[in-house]
């Protein structure tokens, strides 16, 4: 079984916990074949308001480097396991030059690209959104990851459904349309995306689950959309966790291969049979 878990942080993003290497010798215990280490970009994206507050999520600017050579460094020091360089990057419109400029530094193997708030409404955690309800949330929300998937900024799209975290769904017919609005775009667009874990632990709704559920992953999977695997990590004990949930997710959807990156490049590996 070839898996893989390229959603990793490491405690320079600020919110996460742990040493390098407790994340490299726990992706090791559990079999793991690949690991990336792909945390939090430094903020390059600046509101219009200079008095708008900003949810500070990523490493200083000053730390890039030092994480850049580190991940090097690990590449060569446990070569039992294939450690990948990754970041994971907001989506911002506006912004798009300044990715491009952060995606030409260094010899990424992959970006994630990743919706955390919605710039027309305020630069805060969606999550912890406020002043708009679900009905505005989920619409607007798969509307960025789309324009996300378009940009072709990114390898791979984080979390698609993450407002499901702190909001509940709204009535099925509807989720339905957005779902297939969204896998529909996600597939002309030729986009990636993860089977993130990171909901199972975590979230302030019940049955949060994994990103995303069930219904999206097999519209996605019938526009063709790729899958990868990702834990979205901010604990040693987190990498590869609940992986055994997200194999059944995709073996019920149908997907038998999984997306590996190297130099932003996709090879195809049959998971369960390689």
């Amino acid at each position: 079984m070839y898996l893989v878990d390229y959603h990793v942080h490491t405690q320079r993003c600020g919110h996460a916990c742990g040493e390098d290497r407790e994340y490299i010798e726990t992706a090791i215990s559990r079999g793991l074949r690949e690991m990336g280490f792909s945390d939090h970009v430094p903020r390059f994206y600046q509101p219009k308001d200079a008095k708008m507050t900003v949810t500070e999520r990523g490493m200083t600017a000053a730390e890039l480097e030092g994480y850049v050579r580190a991940v090097w460094a690990y590449q060569e020091e446990y070569p039992e396991i294939k450690i990948k360089l990754g970041l994971e990057v907001d989506f911002v419109p506006g912004w798009e030059r300044e990715i491009e400029r952060i995606g030409s530094l260094y010899p990424w193997d992959y970006l994630i690209g990743s919706v955390h708030f919605i710039p027309e409404w305020n630069y805060g955690y969606i999550v912890r959104e406020t002043e708009h309800g679900p009905e505005e949330i989920y619409p607007e929300y798969f509307k960025k990851v789309a324009e996300a998937a378009e940009s072709g900024l990114f390898d791979v799209l984080g979390h698609i459904d993450l407002p499901k975290r702190s909001f509940e769904r709204l009535a099925p017919e509807v989720m339905a349309d957005l779902q297939q609005e969204l896998a529909e775009r996600l597939g002309k667009a030729g986009a990636v995306i993860e089977l993130n874990t990171y909901g199972i632990r975590g979230g302030k709704i019940k049955n949060v689950g994994l990103y995303p559920d069930e219904q999206l992953l097999r519209f996605c999977r019938e526009q063709g959309v790729r899958v990868t695997l990702g834990s979205d990590a901010h604990r040693p004990q987190d990498v590869g966790a609940d992986f055994e949930q997200a194999l059944k997710l995709m073996r019920s959807a149908g997907y038998t291969e999984i997306v590996t990156f190297e130099r932003r490049s996709v090879k195809m590996i049959p998971w369960e049979t390689y």
